[in-house]
């Protein structure tokens, strides 16, 4: 009888002397990788975001050698990073420059060294290796975000893809990336935003300034004059044909808003929430809708990340124009601008899956507070009875009337839904 490790282990008599060695020596060995495991956790770089000593005020771009943004654990008054002992973070500082270093924006090469240690350098081959703790890595403003078109998208190609990413470093070209969107660059419209709610959204930073939102270069009018709300009514006026009809449908809650695809709320820093300002990632949504019930479910997919522990792929969309009535009490579509461009649109959709599971859920939210009732033919795809993710007052048309199916059936509706494996049902 012979134990390994602890294990009663039963052998026959002639070979017991042969293996016994073997296995003494395999027990040191797994013994020395368990301690040196157990030693490389305790020497961690453990950061906490909340201190000054550990994280600045206004703290640079963190990804790893990858280029995937790093990510905190914890929740909102209990959060910290977790850096295992010499693994290299890669940090940069675009549009801004680092105060304690001379290489402008970046970027800086940090290998953890336990505690809140890191030998930092300049370049990637390691010359010039300096000890600092992370909290003197400090930006001098608030990092900004760029774009970048990198390829086309939506059925035809009739879209650009474009990434909202942090410019960290030249020797990567998709690094620190937020949001992906398809947009439509002659209609001003925006098919899908893509982004990730991670369960460590729990640790987010409250606080946030909204900045104004950017056009970029992807539209040659002045959209946010067109998204103001006395500009509204003169559109309104025009299309149906009455600025006193025009009142009626712009006044209290409805009015359209800039209404997020991927909302800021889904992001953990300052700086990634401002990356979600740009009017490729809104679209014309009636501000009854955006505040009330669209809202509501965007909290409760927050919600179903934190307490599944779930990083859900999201993809948020558009369909269609909204209609109102004009003075004849013909229906019009709804344009914000020059009669076909900056659509209002009909429908927005979300969709959700696990990348792990293959489990994913769609739900719609029809765009029009001043319908009636709901037409058969705004049902697009067979109705869940109920979900989890929908909200309470889900058939309030004038708070936004939601309904949730699964994904085939919705990409069977809507041409705009991107190609995606088949899925099981996120309940």
């Amino acid at each position: 009888m012979l134990y390994f490790c602890g294990v009663n282990l039963t052998f026959h008599q002639d070979t017991m002397m042969k293996v016994t060695l073997i296995f003494t020596i395999l027990c040191s060995l797994f013994n020395i990788i368990w301690s040196e495991n157990d030693r490389m956790k305790e020497s961690s770089c453990i950061l906490d975001p909340d201190s000054r000593t550990d994280w600045s005020e206004e703290p640079p771009i963190m990804t790893h050698m990858n280029g995937d943004l790093v990510l905190p654990e914890g929740s909102a008054n209990d959060r910290s990073f977790e850096i295992v002992y010499n693994q290299v973070v890669i940090l940069g500082c675009p549009g801004s420059y680092f105060t304690e270093f001379s290489v402008d924006d970046g970027p800086l090469y940090a290998r953890c060294q336990g505690g809140d240690k890191f030998l930092v350098w300049e370049t990637e081959e390691g010359d010039g290796w300096v000890e600092y703790g992370l909290g003197a890595m400090e930006c001098n403003s608030q990092p900004d975000d760029t774009t970048s078109v990198v390829d086309t998208c939506g059925p035809k190609d009739v879209g650009t893809k474009i990434q909202i990413e942090f410019d960290v470093t030249p020797d990567l070209t998709t690094e620190a990336v937020t949001i992906t969107v398809c947009h439509d660059l002659h209609g001003s419209r925006t098919l899908w935003s893509r982004h990730t709610i991670w369960d460590e959204i729990s640790a987010y930073y409250s606080g946030n300034n909204r900045p104004s939102f950017s056009p970029d270069d992807y539209f040659d009018y002045d959209v946010n004059h067109f998204y103001k709300t006395a500009t509204q009514k003169e559109t309104i006026a025009d299309l149906v044909g009455s600025q006193a009809l025009a009142d009626e449908y712009i006044q209290g809650q409805m009015f359209f808003s800039r209404g997020h695809l991927a909302p800021n709320a889904d992001f953990i820093f300052h700086s990634w929430m401002d990356s979600t300002f740009h009017f490729i990632n809104v679209a014309p949504q009636w501000q009854c809708f955006n505040g009330i019930n669209w809202a509501q479910f965007e909290a409760s997919c927050r919600d179903l990340a934190i307490e599944r522990g779930l990083d859900l792929i999201v993809y948020t969309g558009t369909h269609g124009v909204t209609q109102l009535k004009d003075v004849n009490g013909q229906l019009v579509d709804i344009y914000l601008y020059n009669g076909d461009k900056l659509p209002v649109p009909r429908f927005f959709w979300k969709i959700l899956y696990d990348q792990w599971t293959l489990k994913g859920v769609a739900l719609v939210g029809v765009n029009n507070p001043h319908l009636d009732s709901i037409p058969d033919d705004y049902v697009v795809c067979p109705p869940l009875s109920q979900h989890v993710l929908l909200p309470s007052d889900n058939q309030d048309i004038y708070k936004g009337y939601m309904y949730a199916c699964r994904i085939e059936d919705l990409a069977s509706a809507f041409p705009e839904v991107p190609d995606l494996p088949p899925m099981d049902l996120l309940e």
